[in-house]
This record gives C-alpha cells, sequence and structure tokens, in this order.
C-alpha cells in the first residue's frame, strides 16, 4: 500500500506595513511572493527643499569659478576700500610729520630752502615710499583673500546642498531597508520553520519590531 506524501501548507505573507511619523506614512511596503515592493513619502516642504537644493546645486555648479560683473564690481569696490583706508592712514601719518618738519625748520631758519631741510624730507619720503610699498603688497594680498573666500564660499554652499540631498537620500534608504526587513521578519514569523505559532515565536517577532522601530526613531531625530 503506496504511502501518500504529505501536501505542504501555502506559504502565508503579511500583504503590507507602514513606518508612520506624527501621523504620516512615510515608508510602505507591500509583499509579494517574489519580494516586496516599497515606496517612501516626502510631506510637500520636504520634496520643495530637496528639488530646490538639486536645481541650486546644479544652476551653481557650472559657473563656480567663474564670476559676474556684479561680483567682480564688488570685489573691486572692496579692494579699493582697502586702498583708500590705507593711503589715508599713511597721509595722517607722514603729512603732518612734513609739516611739522617744515615750521621748525623755518622758525630756525627762517626759510625751508636749505640742506637740512631737504635732507629731513627725503628720509620722511623715503620711508612714505616703503609704506606705499608695503601698502601696494598688503593690497594684493587682500584682493586673494577676497577671491579665495569668494570661492570658499560657493564650494562650501555647495557641499551643503549635496550633503543635505545625501542625506535625505541616506534617510530614505534606511527607512525603506527598514521597512522591507520588518515585512520579511513577519513573514518570516508567519509562516515559521514549520507553520507553527509558540510563545517564543511571538516573543522573537515582538523583539524584532522594537529593535527595528528603534532604528527608524534614530533617522529622524
Amino acid at each position: 500500500m503506496s504511502k501518500k506524501s504529505k501536501q505542504s501548507k501555502p506559504k502565508i505573507y503579511n500583504p503590507s506595513s507602514t513606518i508612520t511619523m506624527n501621523g504620516n506614512v512615510k515608508s510602505s511596503a507591500t509583499s509579494t511572493k517574489n519580494g516586496a515592493n516599497v515606496s517612501y513619502n516626502m510631506n510637500p516642504y520636504e520634496q520643495a527643499a530637496y528639488d530646490y537644493a538639486g536645481k541650486s546645486f546644479y544652476d551653481n555648479l557650472a559657473n563656480i569659478n567663474v564670476f559676474s560683473d556684479d561680483t567682480i564690481k564688488s570685489l573691486n569696490n572692496q579692494v579699493n576700500a582697502y586702498l583708500n583706508q590705507g593711503l589715508n592712514m599713511l597721509n595722517n601719518t607722514y603729512t603732518p610729520m612734513i609739516r611739522d618738519m617744515q615750521n621748525d625748520v623755518a622758525r630756525r631758519f627762517g626759510n625751508t630752502n636749505n640742506s637740512m631741510f631737504m635732507d629731513n624730507l627725503n628720509d620722511i619720503e623715503s620711508k612714505r615710499a616703503l609704506a606705499m610699498s608695503d601698502l601696494v603688497q598688503d593690497v594684493s594680498s587682500k584682493r586673494n583673500e577676497l577671491v579665495n573666500n569668494e570661492l570658499a564660499n560657493r564650494y562650501e554652499y555647495l557641499n551643503f546642498l549635496n550633503d543635505y540631498q545625501n542625506q535625505v537620500y541616506s534617510n530614505m534608504l534606511q527607512t525603506l531597508a527598514m521597512n522591507n526587513n520588518f515585512l520579511n521578519t513577519n513573514n518570516s514569523h508567519l509562516n515559521g520553520r514549520n507553520n507553527t505559532t509558540t510563545a517564543a515565536s511571538s516573543n522573537n517577532t515582538l523583539g524584532d519590531i522594537l529593535n527595528i522601530a528603534s532604528k527608524v526613531a534614530g533617522i529622524f531625530k
């Protein structure tokens, strides 16, 4: 007498799983026999910020090292202001020195048409020329500093936009993966190795769910 083969019980699939934040569905997963279909939802503000970051990154990337006429004008104005400040300082320093020396020589000799006046004047003018040379170098350094700061600010802005999008994308992938894991874990416990339900398997399911839920909460802190 032939022995009848034991017919396997059909597998059980939990149809769906969702992750919600503040009552709004952030991620959903639907179980199929071939796996799971998962999706991630942004609220209108998240979507607008994400799209803005992407568009701003694209718009600024091509011209990151190109200065517009307005930018060049602004840099030149700052350099000229720095130059004028330096010139005023030199004039305020050396013009009174020449005037005081001129008055002193005129008082002592009756006029400034003498070698003492010319020697002192040449000495003062020599010092002013050195100070002017230093000012020119300072102005050149100031221009380079302003240009480098402008470029640094642009790269920092692009890095911020890129980091923002990467963070959103990372959160999205983590949430989708956790939701998918939750669904698979639930399905695994529903089916069980021998299609039996025990207190131990129920406790394991609860532990897995709590573990996944704590990870999800950590993403959105």
